[in-house]
């Protein structure tokens, strides 16, 4: 029996505790120490033994290692995962040029929030004017509100409209709306505005920065005189001409139809006519020029055949055609703008059989002058549709003149003409290759397409411009002038009208350059899609910046996202 510890002399502290801790039962309380002076401290309870983890220890020699029990196997649940949330505003930049942006704080004010959608309505509406696609204005218009510290923001563009609204941090609804009415295709700029965006999402520029260089951007003289983009779509009618074998007068009578077409269709573009009646008057220009220089051809004038006819209407067709918005409208409604991009493919369908209407008019009255003057102007076979007839050098040459004429005709940059005319003799070379092996005219032209739009986005992203810069003038190439002639031409022929398998087969050739221009169209934004993950070392410039900053991050404001 143990001997309890005597009592503290009065005046003494009494200890905290009365009893060491542990020697009490399980479940009791410790003892107060006797008195009931003022100063004691409350009866706090001891805290519950936590139970250390066990240390592994080695296994000795010779000794059977003991390996962990297996976990238990998850039962299969037919509860669903969890409910999907809106994406954030910067998700949606994923797969685009500007991702991983290198942005600013929120914003709080109402100025700053302002100021930040103005600046992105002006790029919106600059890149829509210069013949952005939808989906190309969204990205970078959220690029632009989320560098600037936006974080609560709504997006809406149509074809011609743009609406943002924001709501800051005090509760406060902002909204702007920018109307666009009249676009002119000028990739030039576009390209500017693209690196701006670049140089804003990547911290190398401010807010206030952008906004001084984007009044540059919008001031600038376009890059071409007009006199020079009307030799341009000259040149690509002669290319047109040239890939298909015609003669050397025949492509000098192609490139000077098409230049009188484009400057005819600038007179009357002043009375405002719709570009229905724009596309018919220039398709039944270019076909009225090309007869009549093969009159002159019957009479020894000029040395202009029946085939040398259909080349020199087959390049005003390609030249004429609104291939160059066709490839915008199609990525607008394969990426989730079904309004704005239906919408540009039934102007584009719609200016393209104005075309058609033109071509297969002019057409029609020279078939009757030539029956009238006796000319004996035979249709070509229908199973001539091979847009790359000629030798392998001329197709080559012609190829490169297409995509370098075509770069002009756009308002490209200079430094993109050169790579636009690689882009466009590997399309043709390649679509023309796949033909010589057996495979469909549409099929092989996809393929073309598909490998113009890779190798676009890859050269235009390390050169500062959207892939749409080298694309759609490296596509023109592609495209069916001859095809579409060729079944004008039997639909039209009175001869062949008496037949009904010429005239149906002439229906099918028309229907079928429709399938070759969607093909064209659909392949170009497929392979822009498939070289997305490419674009990571561009992106990779935009990372090590923020990564160079270091603890000076928090004092400049910046952060990554």
């Amino acid at each position: 029996m143990t001997t309890p510890p005597p009592p503290p002399p009065y005046g003494s502290r009494p200890s905290r505790w009365s009893t060491p801790r542990g020697e009490n039962d399980a479940g009791a309380l410790p003892q107060r120490s006797g008195g009931s002076d003022a100063g004691a401290l409350p009866q706090r309870p001891q805290p519950r033994p936590r139970r250390r983890p066990e240390r592994r220890s080695e296994p000795q020699t010779g000794a059977i290692p003991q390996h962990p029990q297996p976990k238990p196997r998850r039962r299969p649940t037919l509860r669903g995962d969890q409910p999907t949330e809106t994406i954030p505003l910067r998700g949606s930049l994923r797969g685009t040029p500007y991702r991983d942006p290198r942005v600013t704080r929120a914003v709080a004010e109402e100025r700053a929030a302002a100021h930040a959608m103005e600046l992105a309505l002006r790029v919106a509406e600059l890149m829509l004017r210069s013949g952005s696609s939808a989906a190309g204005v969204e990205s970078a218009t959220i690029a632009v509100c989320v560098a600037a510290g936006l974080e609560d923001l709504d997006v809406d563009l149509t074809m011609q409209s743009m609406h943002l609204q924001c709501r800051t941090a005090s509760g406060q609804t902002i909204s702007r709306l920018r109307v666009v009415r009249q676009p002119r295709l000028d990739y030039a700029r576009l390209a500017m505005t693209h690196a701006l965006v670049d140089d804003l999402v990547s911290g190398e520029i401010d807010v206030e920065q952008a906004d001084a260089q984007l009044r540059e951007i919008s001031r600038a003289p376009r890059m071409w005189s007009h006199w020079f983009v009307t030799l341009a779509e000259g040149g690509v009618a002669s290319g047109v001409a040239l890939i298909l074998g015609a003669s050397l007068p025949g492509v000098v009578v192609a490139a000077v139809a098409a230049c009188v077409t484009i400057l005819l269709a600038g007179l009357v573009h002043r009375l405002n006519l719709p570009d229905f009646y724009l596309g018919a008057l220039g398709g039944a220009t270019a076909t009225l020029i090309a007869f009549s220089s093969y009159i002159l051809g019957t009479y020894g004038l000029i040395p202009i055949s029946p085939a040398d006819f259909a080349f020199i209407v087959a390049g005003g067709i390609v030249a004429l055609l609104p291939s160059r918005t066709l490839i915008s409208a199609m990525e607008d409604v394969l990426s989730g703008f079904p309004v704005t991009g239906t919408a540009r493919l039934f102007a584009v369908l719609l200016h393209t059989f104005g075309l058609i209407v033109g071509v297969a008019g002019g057409l029609g009255l020279s078939l009757q002058l030539g029956e009238l003057l006796d000319l004996g102007l035979i249709p070509p076979p229908l199973d001539k549709l091979a847009w790359a007839s000629a030798s392998l050098p001329l197709v080559l040459g012609g190829s490169a003149l297409i995509g370098l004429a075509g770069s002009i005709t756009l308002q490209g940059s200079r430094r993109m003409m050169l790579p636009s005319a690689v882009l466009c003799t590997v399309g043709v070379a390649t679509a023309a290759g796949l033909v010589h092996l057996g495979i469909g005219r549409v099929t092989a032209t996809g393929v073309a397409a598909v490998a113009i739009g890779f190798l676009a986005r890859y050269i235009a992203l390390r050169m500062d411009a959207p892939a749409l810069t080298l694309s759609v003038p490296a596509s023109f190439g592609l495209y069916p002038g001859l095809a579409i002639f060729i079944g004008l031409y039997h639909m039209s022929s009175q001869s062949t009208v008496a037949d009904g398998a010429n005239s149906t087969a002439g229906l099918f050739s028309v229907l079928g350059a429709f399938g070759v221009i969607m093909a064209v169209a659909t392949g170009n934004t497929l392979g822009d899609r498939l070289a997305a993950p490419l674009d990571a070392p561009v992106a990779q410039r935009r990372r090590a910046t923020v990564a160079q900053d270091g603890a000076g991050r928090d004092e400049d404001g910046w952060d990554i996202v």
